[in-house]
């Protein structure tokens, strides 16, 4: 997942390599049938992206029910060992290393059930160990600080050793390209201080937050990497391109060797390799924003360590750099506790591992019913998991923004509004008047509009942008009860609507929160899902409030359902109000993208 396991076991082959040895390096996620560890990966990288927050809960499940660790850890060797005992047999290995928690987990259970004979290595490239990190099965961990080689012993109860990372040696302060070189061929002055920003691979994180802080002042010159990104990369070029001062914005690149002799400080959110990489090249690191889940637990650990900083806001990351950019005391030490971790070479760790006895076989078969049972129990908590996932999950995931329509780029003074009508407000001339004039949507259910065809022909015939809000009120027990069901029949319904009014929606706002099936119907049907940010009930005690407060890029919905067209009206009044106290433009919802 990501750069930083992979650089790891490149370098860690590369050394083995010099050392006369033959070393070969295998995909983990490659090892499972129907390519379910393409589909892993692509989830992984979505969750942090668009989810954080469901990927921190994932995360930190497994810490709170740690007996669900053996029923993954006999669901991945499952559907991984064959592979990866036909990987060993072909290389005729004499030592097998994981530098990533799933291939842990399947060589661990390997190694204690007798399948793997030889020797397996855990290389630990996190500061925070989680549950699924260590197997009691493994020969021995190797951990890149004291603080993780520890828990590592404590949670896996094998020998584990802190050797220190495996960076490549092109990271040495001696081996780094001529600084002022570097300098000139970023466009960097003497006497700017560059800040190196950095998000992974990926690109994921606040990167434009730290690019902001940065460049706001001017006291630092942002360099920032987006990584593969291309999208966040112009992203931040465009907003780079309008303000003062001077930024240098990457994408994916091989040069960072080059880029950290030319700054001052590294800026990341993840304590992955990049960070490692820095600390070599005697680069100070700060963390800000970390990313979900193991970001979060990484950063802490290395800055408890004291090899890094945290910086809690804006303010402490400048705080911070301010310190850690110039000579002095507090660069020095931190520098220095960081080159502290450089004090061993893993490759030969693993060659020592390498000469461990060979594993007697052990019991690899146990009495049928306690299979049955664990399989059962497994597929019992998988399929429940993945349920939570569809339905609970994707809602979350859409209320965060994920698989739905969202602001056009750029667009940072407008909002974007629909109002859900019943078949009075429909009826409404002061409403559709004020729907027209404020270029609001109206948002239509089929059962509303089967009951007044000719006011949303209307309604379309004056301009005003209409969607669809699904089926509408379902009649006893023609109601669905399946999921799929009721995803099918909204997404029907924009076009019935279509037929019954002539007025195009391309737009559905459906009535309640948004699962898989509902994302899987809509895209289908060739329709854009929108989940508001904010929902205002038009009754009559919203009517009379004061204006409404707004943010720009925000989704907002008038739920006018259960409601008269003169609370409405009132609502919309301040809604009118809002906008123009705010400097704002509202825009219908077929204008996101």
């Amino acid at each position: 997942m990501g750069a930083g396991h992979d650089g790891a076991a490149r370098e860690l082959a590369l050394r083995l390599r010099a050392g006369g040895h033959d070393a070969e390096v295998r995909d983990f996620l490659d090892s499972g049938p129907l390519r379910v560890g393409a589909a892993l990966r692509r989830g992984y990288e979505f969750e942090l992206k668009h989810v954080p927050s469901a990927y921190d809960v994932t995360y930190r499940l497994w810490y709170r029910l740690p007996w669900l660790c053996p029923v993954v850890t006999w669901l991945v060797t499952a559907l991984t060992r064959r592979r990866v005992q036909r990987w060993v047999r072909r290389a005729g290995a004499d030592v097998v290393v994981s530098t990533y928690p799933l291939a842990t987990l399947c060589l661990g259970r390997m190694r204690a059930t007798g399948r793997l004979r030889v020797p397996a290595v855990n290389f630990i490239t996190d500061f925070g160990v989680h549950p699924l990190w260590v197997h009691r099965g493994v020969d021995v961990n190797l951990a890149v600080h004291d603080a993780p080689a520890a828990a590592a012993a404590r949670r896996g109860g094998r020998p584990s050793i802190a050797c220190g990372p495996a960076v490549s040696p092109a990271f040495e302060r001696e081996a780094l390209p001529d600084r002022e070189a570097a300098r000139a061929g970023l466009g960097l002055g003497s006497g700017e201080r560059a800040v190196l920003v950095v998000a992974g691979s990926w690109g994921v994180g606040g990167v434009e937050a730290a690019w902001r802080a940065l460049s706001r002042g001017g006291r630092f010159t942002p360099v920032v990497v987006c990584g593969r990104d291309e999208r966040l990369r112009r992203h931040v070029s465009a907003l780079a391109s309008s303000a003062p001062g001077n930024s240098v914005v990457l994408g994916w690149t091989d040069a960072m060797p080059a880029l950290m002799a030319a700054c001052d400080a590294l800026v990341e959110n993840a304590g992955g390799l990049t960070s490692l990489e820095a600390m070599r090249a005697g680069l100070p690191v700060v963390s800000f924003q970390p990313i979900a889940g193991h970001g979060k637990e990484n950063t802490l650990a290395m800055a408890a360590a004291g090899i890094s900083r945290l910086a809690a806001d804006a303010a402490g990351l400048l705080e911070a750099l301010e310190e850690l950019t110039a000579s002095g005391p507090a660069r020095t030490e931190q520098v220095e506790a960081a080159r502290g971790l450089f004090r061993g070479d893993p490759a030969g760790l693993v060659l020592d591992a390498a000469s461990a006895p060979a594993l007697q076989p052990g019991a690899r078969r146990r009495r049928a019913v306690s299979v049955a049972t664990r399989v059962a129990a497994a597929l019992t908590g998988l399929a429940g998991l993945g349920w939570l996932g569809l339905t609970s999950g994707v809602a979350m995931a859409a209320e965060a923004g994920a698989g739905v329509a969202h602001p056009a780029a750029g667009a940072s003074s407008v909002v974007y509004v629909g109002v859900r009508l019943d078949v009075a407000e429909l009826a409404s001339p002061a409403v559709a008047a004020t729907l027209r004039d404020l270029n609001l949507t109206a948002i239509v259910d089929r059962e509303t509009a089967l009951a007044d065809p000719s006011a949303v022909r209307g309604l379309a015939a004056a301009g005003v942008d209409v969607a669809s809000g699904g089926q509408g009120d379902w009649i006893g027990a023609e109601s669905p009860t399946a999921p799929w069901d009721r995803a099918q029949s909204d997404a029907r319904a924009a076009r019935e609507i279509e037929q019954l009014t002539g007025a195009e929606t391309d737009v559905v706002v459906p009535g309640r929160r948004v699962n898989m099936w509902d994302l899987i119907a809509f895209r289908h049907a060739h329709s854009s899902v929108v989940v508001p940010d904010h929902v205002i009930d038009a009754g009559p005690a919203a009517a009379a409030q004061d204006p409404l407060h707004l943010k720009p890029r925000d989704i907002y919905l008038i739920n006018g359902l259960g409601s008269t067209a003169a609370d409405l009206d009132g609502v919309l009044g301040r809604l009118r109000a809002g906008l123009h106290e705010a400097h704002l433009a509202a825009l219908p919802l077929v204008d996101l993208t």
